[in-house]
C-alpha cells in the first residue's frame, strides 16, 4: 500500500475516533492503517467493535503496549531507534506541511495584490506586473517542490528504519518481533504450519573458549546454513542462540525430515579459527518441531510443545531433531 494512501488513512482514522492527531497518535493510527500488525488491529477492534469511539486513554494504552515497546525482545536498541525516527518524522512532516501551507499562503496574497494592481495599469507598466507575478509564481513553485523531497526523504528513511526494526542486526535473519508478527498471520490463514525452535549445542562453550567474536561468526554461519537448507521457508533468530523456522505446508514427519537435513548439512561443516586456522570441530544444533492445526489460533501452545521437543533432544544428546509427538 503506497504511504501516502496510509497517511490519508490515518488521518482519516484519528478523525474518526476524535483524537487529536498529535505525533503519538498518528504513529498508532498510521501502524494500524499499515496493516502488518494484526494483534494492534484486534486490539483496536474489541474497543471500536459497533462504532464506538477510543478514548485518549486507551489510545495511549494501546500505543504503550504495542508501539512504545516495538522491539523490546531481541532487538530493543534497533526498536527504540525505528521508534523515536517514526516520532521524529511525524513532527518533521508537520513542519514541512505548515511551511509549504505559508507559502502557498504568502503566495496566494501576492498574486491578489498583483490583480488589484491590473486594475490600476497607470501606476506600474502592464509588464512589470505580470513579470512580478510570474517569478512569485515560480518561487512559490520551487518552495513547495522543496516540501515533496523532503517528504519524500522523510518516507524512505522511515521505510528503512522499519526494516531494521524487523531484522536482526547480527545474522540478518527476521527477528523476533517479525516472527512473532508472521505468526500472526499465519495463525489468521487458518492452515495448518510447523514451528520448529533449533538451540545450537554447547554454544556457551564457544564463547567461553574462543571469546564472543568468534560466537557471533559462528551464529552468522548457522543462520546462513540454516536460511539455505530450510528454503523457501521463514527462518530467524529467536534469540541468543536459538532460532526458529516456520514451514508451511509440510506434515509433521516432512518437517522433520527437512530440519534433520539441516541439521547434517551443518554437521559436515568444518569450523577453523581464523586467526590461527586451528580447527574448531564440527557445530551442530538440536531441534524440537510441533504444529499449529488448521484454525487453532493458539500458537504459543505450540511453541512450548517445540521447546519441551528441544529439550528431549538436548537431554538425549544433542545433535538431533524431535517432534513432539516423539
Amino acid at each position: 500500500m503506497d504511504p501516502k494512501d496510509i497517511s490519508f488513512d490515518a488521518m482519516n482514522f484519528l478523525k474518526q475516533q476524535r483524537l487529536t492527531p498529535i505525533p503519538q497518535n498518528y504513529v498508532l493510527a498510521y501502524f494500524l492503517k499499515q496493516g502488518d500488525d494484526t494483534a494492534l488491529a484486534r486490539a483496536v477492534d474489541e474497543i471500536t467493535d459497533g462504532g464506538v469511539r477510543m478514548s485518549q486513554a486507551q489510545a495511549d494504552n494501546i500505543f504503550s503496549k504495542y508501539i512504545g515497546a516495538l522491539g523490546k525482545q531481541g532487538n530493543e536498541e534497533v526498536g527504540d531507534r525505528a521508534h523515536d525516527l517514526t516520532r521524529h518524522h511525524v513532527i518533521r512532516l508537520a513542519e514541512i506541511a505548515n511551511n509549504a501551507a505559508g507559502s502557498t499562503g504568502t503566495f496566494n496574497r501576492e498574486l491578489a495584490a498583483g490583480y488589484e494592481k491590473l486594475d490600476n495599469v497607470a501606476d506600474t507598466p502592464f509588464g512589470v506586473i505580470i513579470s512580478q507575478m510570474i517569478e512569485r509564481s515560480l518561487r512559490a513553485e520551487q518552495e513547495l517542490a522543496s516540501a515533496a523531497r523532503q517528504v519524500e526523504s522523510l518516507r524512505q528513511e522511515l521505510e528503512t528504519a522499519r526494516h531494521d526494526a524487523n531484522i536482526d542486526a547480527l545474522t540478518g535473519l527476521a527477528n523476533r518481533r517479525a516472527i512473532e508478527a508472521y505468526l500472526e498471520t499465519l495463525a489468521q490463514k487458518a492452515e495448518s504450519f510447523l514451528i520448529a525452535i533449533c538451540d545450537i549445542d554447547r554454544f556457551k562453550s564457544i564463547n567461553d573458549r574462543y571469546g564472543h567474536a568468534v560466537g557471533d561468526r559462528v551464529l552468522k554461519t548457522v543462520a546462513t546454513s540454516l536460511s539455505e537448507s530450510c528454503a523457501p521457508h521463514k527462518v530467524g533468530r529467536w534469540g541468543g542462540e536459538e532460532f526458529v523456522v516456520l514451514l508451511e505446508g509440510l506434515a509433521l514427519e516432512a518437517g522433520v525430515d527437512l530440519l534433520d537435513g539441516a541439521r547434517r548439512r551443518l554437521g559436515q561443516r568444518h569450523f577453523k579459527l581464523r586467526e590461527t586456522d586451528e580447527p574448531m570441530g564440527s557445530i551442530t544444533f538440536s531441534a524440537g518441531v510441533a504444529l499449529v492445526t488448521r484454525g487453532d489460533r493458539d500458537h504459543r501452545a505450540a511453541q512450548i510443545r517445540a521447546d519441551d521437543a528441544l529439550y528431549r533432544a538436548k537431554d538425549d544428546g544433542r545433535d538431533q531433531v524431535r517432534s513432539e509427538r516423539d
